[in-house]
């Protein structure tokens, strides 16, 4: 028996001598706050959990204003757009939640360094007629006879999981006046549909055919999901609907991306889409939280052939508080895809209020 363990021991350390090595190298981190290109893992690799989206500094970038102003413990970055080597941002602001919530306007020529342009908000929550309580800008546009489009959600409650319906606002320029629409452009599903409560955080997108929203949609759970809605002139719009589910809640129409399974970081919800057509496909950048309470909330990547039927990337979640030093939380969110460089803007929570940060990525974002 001593004998043939002596025989094994022998073969393993000739094997070891003979085999070739693997090395491992590892890449420094970049030494500059520029946007960092990702390299996607093979199928067959099993590496360390790869950081999507760089921040640029632990400082935010737009900050909440000063304690007797209309923003002194609340800010978001609402609707973001660039326009003609432009960065614009139509910036929520709140001293509470839920409470009355204004839009104010920064700029930026790089997406870095931003610009306040003026002391007061360019549109208001009394602007809007329906508007019960609050009204928060969500997605922008500029239409081809140069007038501007902002789409926005109203709070029309402070229970839970409250009331919300989609409108829009037009201005010929960004810093207004804006005019909102007399009616919501999106409004609930009936009673007992997956949208019967909430429809909120639009993201609109111009395509070839015509305008795409994506959504968020609640009913009386609060458990939100993800849908989509088409129009031909951005105002009239059509929620998609699958003509093979038939009985409520998805008889008038569906969403088209779910919470994940059980136990998954997205497991509760699925809100706030923010969605981009590329060359390889349709990216979606959304905020996922593990239950109904909303409690452990972080960014997800999802990706489309067609912009209705979507997968989950295995690098979830892509951003979460922890990257953002001392945040508690990570509420709204937009992004930018501008000359291959994704621009992320969070609202992080640090000490119960909120400030805008940025992070970056670059280059194509679909495995």
């Amino acid at each position: 028996m001593k004998n043939n363990i002596l025989s094994l021991m022998l073969i393993l350390i000739i094997t070891a001598c003979t085999s070739p090595q693997l090395e491992v190298t590892q890449t420094p981190p970049p030494a500059t706050l520029e946007p960092t290109a990702i390299t996607f893992p093979s199928a067959t690799s099993t590496p360390e959990k790869i950081q999507m989206f760089n921040l640029i500094s632990d400082d935010p970038i737009v900050p909440h204003g000063e304690s007797s102003d209309w923003d002194s413990r609340y800010t978001d970055p609402g609707a973001v757009i660039y326009h003609d080597g432009m960065f614009y941002m139509f910036r929520n602001g709140f001293r509470d939640f839920s409470a009355e919530s204004q839009v104010g306007l920064v700029t930026s020529p790089d997406g870095y360094t931003w610009t306040e342009q003026g002391d007061e908000p360019i549109f208001k929550t009394s602007d809007v007629a329906y508007a019960k309580i609050a009204m928060y800008a969500s997605s922008a546009l500029v239409m081809e006879d140069g007038s501007w489009v902002i789409y926005f959600y109203t709070w029309d409650s402070s229970s839970f999981p409250g009331s919300s319906v989609i409108g829009r606002a037009t201005a010929s320029s960004p810093a207004g006046p804006w005019v909102a629409d007399p009616e919501p452009v999106l409004n609930l599903g009936a009673m007992g549909e997956w949208d019967a409560q909430q429809v909120l955080a639009p993201h609109v997108i111009q395509t070839t055919t015509g305008y795409v929203m994506y959504y968020s949609g609640a009913n009386t759970s609060g458990a939100q999901k993800i849908g989509m809605a088409t129009s031909t002139n951005g105002v009239q719009w059509t929620k998609y609907n699958d003509p093979a589910t038939t009985e409520a809640p998805y008889a008038e129409s569906d969403p088209v991306f779910q919470p994940g399974e059980k136990g998954q970081w997205d497991a509760g919800w699925v809100h706030q889409p923010r969605v981009f057509q590329t060359a390889e496909g349709w990216v979606m950048i959304y905020r996922g939280t593990q239950n109904v309470k909303g409690e452990k909330m972080a960014l997800g990547l999802a990706t489309s052939p067609d912009g209705i039927h979507w997968a989950r990337s295995d690098l979830n979640p892509v951003f979460t508080p922890h990257d953002i030093p001392k945040a508690a939380y990570i509420w709204y969110d937009n992004v930018l895809l501008v000359n291959d460089t994704y621009y992320l803007f969070v609202e992080g929570d640090v000490n119960q209020s909120t400030q805008i940060y940025l992070a970056t990525t670059e280059g194509e974002i679909t495995p």
